[in-house]
């Protein structure tokens, strides 16, 4: 599992200026366009957060795997002080000049970890995990740790199981040396429930389950 996470790890760091250019849009008028039909459900999802986050003034929020940092800085220019977990270096390194260049810099924190790797005494009042589930083969730990983090609530993202473009996903992304993993509905409740989460709301939009949780 370790050689998995180095693996999933490795990916990212790579990859991370190019899968920057889905939000920045800086790419070909033909990609632009294959972005927002292919991954519309990308696009959707951060306006389920920042919808779901509300008015997060004043309140902590842990984004674990944040990536390039784009619900980072969203969360920050609304008021909330946000720490961002990720073990991707480059992804981290986006992440801190996205949020210096949008004014938020002082509202936030990086720490470069992997969730179960974190050693912390904090808590947050909303966690966030979104493009994260996709590459966890067992959830639960990870999960249990999170639990222990969150004060209030937790937004997810999981991708679905037994869909098309899952398939296609998953050969894609082995020959690209990275495993992918997909849910059903059931077992992301049941995940959720065994690590002291209550499902409040589940929602899909594309390929994914958006599903907003309780600490309980």
């Amino acid at each position: 599992m370790q050689d998995e996470t180095r693996q999933i790890a490795e990916y990212w760091d790579r990859i991370a200026p190019q899968f920057d250019t889905i939000y920045t849009g800086n790419k070909n008028p033909v990609a632009r366009l294959l972005d927002r039909w292919l991954r519309r459900d990308m696009y959707e999802r951060f306006h389920w957060v920042v919808r779901k986050a509300d008015d997060c003034r004043g309140q902590t929020v842990c984004d674990v795997g944040c990536g390039s940092g784009r619900f980072v800085s969203a969360l920050a220019q609304r008021g909330a002080r946000v720490t961002g977990l990720d073990f991707a270096p480059n992804m981290l390194q986006l992440a801190k000049a996205l949020v210096s260049k949008d004014g938020v810099l002082e509202r936030c924190d990086f720490v470069l970890s992997d969730i179960q790797d974190w050693k912390t005494d904090r808590q947050f009042d909303l966690v966030i995990a979104i493009g994260f589930w996709d590459y966890v083969g067992d959830p639960l730990p990870r999960l249990q740790v999170i639990r222990s983090i969150t004060r209030d609530r937790f937004l997810s993202a999981w991708p679905r199981a037994g869909t098309l473009r899952a398939r296609i996903r998953k050969q894609r992304l082995k020959i690209a040396g990275c495993p992918v993993y997909f849910w059903t509905e059931e077992a992301v409740t049941d995940y959720l429930s065994r690590a002291g989460f209550q499902v409040q709301s589940s929602e899909i939009y594309g390929q994914l389950y958006c599903v907003e949780s309780k600490a309980v």
